[in-house]
């Protein structure tokens, strides 16, 4: 039965999740009511309640047809010394003692114009703990402030083992003061975050906006880590000014270091991450379809990394490729339809010139005739209407890799073939003609 359990737990979860959370995990007990589960560290323990709770007990009701309790017992690993319990919870060595995700490292971090200054910042305070201080991140959602906050841990874990590091939330800096409160152990949760740690990464921290009393906790413990060299990052949704509801002393704290804002990346950046979060998953998608989720998704980080999810999902599941209008019709992409005046005239006289539909210009067909009216179409849009590559490659349907390429290959065929230039020539005199109350 224990291997039952553990297997119909290990089939929920990716492996990734498994090997970072779930490695010093066993059965210690199966009862008639009650299944008592071990783990070889505290903070782990904590996180598995929190975070992966709900799932056991679902797979435990599926393995035994019915509902059954469970409990996470900590039991140190052999060879590891028992925790005293005046011991911080973090220990002096590169434990993974808090709850970081193994991805969030600087090294997967892709760096563009709009976070460069972010990312450097928070490699500094990384690797000279105490000299930038505080160090506040704040940005829109899910532009990266949570990975580079979990980066300074993993940094930190592999370079300076000795290092006591906390990276919590407000949320559960909120529920752990309120819990010592109801238990009446409100010393030993300021000391466990004023005097026994070196570094606090505190996230969210807008969740606390007029919530007064755990405010003041967190100023006394701001300063108490402050005035003791210790190196504080805190991340936040707004600027610090923003902050309506906090207490002035607290902003004010928080504006005395380094206040840095991560920008929203652009497209370029975007297909960087793209193609890094598909590298990461060990996986192939095309330039084009990552191209498409870049431009379609800038936006917001992870709405980007769901629809790659989305698309490996797909790709596994029905065994098969996926092209640029497969990867439309799995995100629900409509193709843009608007143009202006002269972009619908283009296409008329392509349309004409070459005898092709509009439908065939903005698809995949591979006919020899398509195939050059669409190269010289976003030549033209390109060079004589002043379109940028995003608006051309919306025209047409098509990434800005695709439109690049199609255009140089037409450049490269004019200058070898003289009646390729004499066609353009006549397609723009048409064009010409057609647009006779507009300028080229």
């Amino acid at each position: 039965m224990k291997e039952k359990i553990i297997e119909a737990l290990k089939a929920k979860l990716n492996r990734r999740v498994w090997d970072s959370w779930f490695s010093t995990f066993d059965v210690k007990d199966i009862g008639e009511n009650l299944v008592v589960f071990e783990v070889g560290n505290l903070f782990i323990k904590d996180w598995l309640e929190m975070k992966y709770g709900s799932l056991i007990a679902r797979t435990l009701r599926e393995v035994f047809n019915r509902p059954i309790e469970f409990k996470i017992e900590h039991a140190p690993l052999q060879n590891q010394p028992e925790e005293d319990e005046h011991e911080p919870l973090v220990r002096k060595r590169p434990l993974v003692l808090t709850p970081l995700n193994p991805i969030f490292t600087f090294e997967n971090f892709v760096v563009g114009t709009g976070n460069m200054f972010a990312y450097s910042a928070c490699l500094e305070a990384a690797k000279h703990p105490g000299k930038y201080n505080p160090l506040f991140l704040y940005g829109g959602v899910g532009l990266g402030k949570t990975h580079l906050l979990q980066a300074i841990g993993h940094y930190l874990f592999k370079n300076q083992p000795e290092m006591r590091v906390v990276y919590l939330t407000s949320e559960r800096f909120l529920n752990e003061l309120i819990e010592a409160i109801q238990r009446g152990t409100t010393q030993e949760f300021r000391e466990r975050y004023r005097t026994k740690i070196d570094v606090l990464l505190l996230d969210d921290v807008q969740f606390l906006i007029g919530k007064n009393g755990i405010q003041t906790e967190l100023f006394h413990t701001f300063n108490e880590l402050y005035n003791a060299g210790k190196q504080i990052v805190i991340c936040s949704d707004r600027d610090p000014q923003m902050l309506d509801g906090f207490q002035d002393r607290l902003i004010s704290r928080f504006q005395m270091g380094v206040v840095v804002k991560i920008e929203k990346p652009d497209i370029e950046t975007c297909f960087k991450i793209a193609q890094k979060m598909v590298k990461l998953e060990g996986a192939e998608l095309p330039e084009d379809v990552l191209m498409l989720v870049a431009e379609k998704f800038s936006d917001n980080m992870r709405r980007l990394k769901g629809a790659i999810v989305k698309l490996l999902m797909y790709k596994q599941i029905h065994n098969e490729d996926i092209d640029l209008a497969k990867a439309r019709q799995i995100l629900s992409i409509e193709p843009s339809t608007k143009f202006t005046t002269v972009e619908e005239r283009l296409f008329e006289v392509l349309c004409q010139f070459f005898r092709v539909t509009t439908e065939e210009l903005r698809g995949n067909s591979r006919k020899s005739n398509v195939l050059i009216a669409r190269q010289m179409g976003m030549y033209v849009a390109k060079n004589y209407l002043g379109l940028s590559l995003r608006k051309v490659a919306e025209m047409f349907n098509k990434s800005h890799p695709t439109v690049s390429n199609a255009i140089q290959r037409f450049e490269l065929n004019a200058k070898s073939n003289k009646s390729l230039e004499t066609i353009l020539n006549k397609l723009l005199e048409q064009f010409r003609e057609k647009t006779a109350n507009q300028t080229l």
